[in-house]
């Protein structure tokens, strides 16, 4: 009988996924930095508006969130995974053909909404293919993979930008993502008896007992958020709050493990994960609101029509938010979590 794990965490079915998170988020976060600018220019539409479209982008993670249970149950969790990265390819290739803020609203709802399933099913199957014992280990590798991804995508997406332009930001956005759905083909998933879920279950999306953790991990999420569509323009060294949150993942995602139960086990990282993607979606769209009235403008290469749209912020303001919001998550967690999580914490 073929096994889809073994005792040693490093199995070939758990590096496989774990590949495919990392392509699955770098596939997203290759496009964040440069859809800003680039809309508002194509689109003729103000930064609030193309700021609103990430929050219509959260909003689709959570409006499909409470039907994963069931998908995952009534159809290989595998194929959920697959066919929801295609569908946010989909989507993604959407935006070279977006004429108008209606649709890109609803690319970015769509796109939402297959990320969500993506990533909360990508959570599942590693959980299946990794022994009892070192499952918190590998709960923590796997979120370490998507943040890693997410620190890549951002620097090749701004790379790729300045060299090629937006649409090859696009293709290569395109590109990660097929990866990632070769390496989740190449995953074995052991066969799993239906076990009769409800179409409809919010108790194993978000895991209630960790509520308070949730809203700080948003707090710290935020922060990086705001700075992503910064550094396209130059900023570079705002890429150091991007690196201090994948420092931070492996101990944020330990707290909501230790939080839950052994059956929640996916809840708890499913929790984790939109809790930070909603602070970094946020943080990007306040970043945009906060662009509302400065100039836009495109310049082109000698030689070249490769259109590179910029967009300009005060920037003092921006790094008088981070202060704050660094200093209000750090508050947050002596003050609430820490002592909230020593008191419920089950493991």
């Amino acid at each position: 009988m073929r096994k889809s794990n073994i005792d040693n965490l490093w199995s070939l079915g758990f590096m496989r996924i774990c590949m495919a998170n990392f392509l699955l988020f770098a596939s997203l976060y290759i496009l964040f930095p440069v859809l800003p600018a680039v809309m508002v220019s194509r689109l003729g539409i103000s930064t609030v508006q193309v700021g609103s479209m990430f929050l219509v982008f959260a909003v689709g993670m959570f409006l499909v969130g409470p039907f994963h249970a069931y998908l995952g149950d009534a159809y290989k969790r595998k194929h959920v995974l697959v066919y929801s990265t295609f569908v946010m390819l989909a989507a993604t290739m959407g935006y070279l053909f977006a004429d108008t803020f209606t649709k890109l609203l609803l690319l970015a709802a769509v796109q939402g909404g297959a990320f969500g399933l993506a990533a909360t099913a990508g959570i599942t199957v590693a959980i299946d293919i990794t022994n009892s014992p070192r499952r918190s280990a590998g709960n923590m590798t796997y979120a370490l993979a998507a943040r890693l991804g997410m620190l890549v995508g951002v620097g090749v997406g701004i790379w790729m930008f300045h060299l090629k332009g937006f649409s090859m930001v696009v293709y290569l956005s395109a590109l990660c993502g097929i990866f990632s759905i070769l390496f989740a083909l190449r995953v074995y998933v052991a066969f799993r008896a239906p076990i009769g879920v409800g179409r409809c279950n919010i108790d194993r999306f978000l895991l209630s007992r960790a509520w308070l953790p949730a809203l700080n991990v948003v707090l710290i999420a935020f922060v990086p958020g705001v700075v992503i569509p910064i550094i396209k323009d130059g900023d570079y060294s705002a890429t150091f709050f991007l690196v201090v949150l994948v420092i931070l993942t492996v101990p944020l995602t330990k707290i909501f493990v230790k939080l839950s139960q052994h059956c929640q086990r996916g809840t708890a990282n499913t929790t984790c994960h939109l809790a930070m993607e909603t602070g970094i979606l946020i943080g990007i769209a306040v970043c945009c609101f906060l662009s509302n009235n400065i100039e836009l403008y495109s310049m082109f290469e000698d030689g070249s029509s490769i259109e590179k749209p910029h967009f300009y912020v005060d920037f003092q303001l921006i790094y008088k938010i981070i202060g704050v919001g660094i200093i209000v998550a750090l508050l947050f967690y002596f003050l609430l979590t820490r002592p909230y999580y020593k008191r419920r914490r089950v493991r």
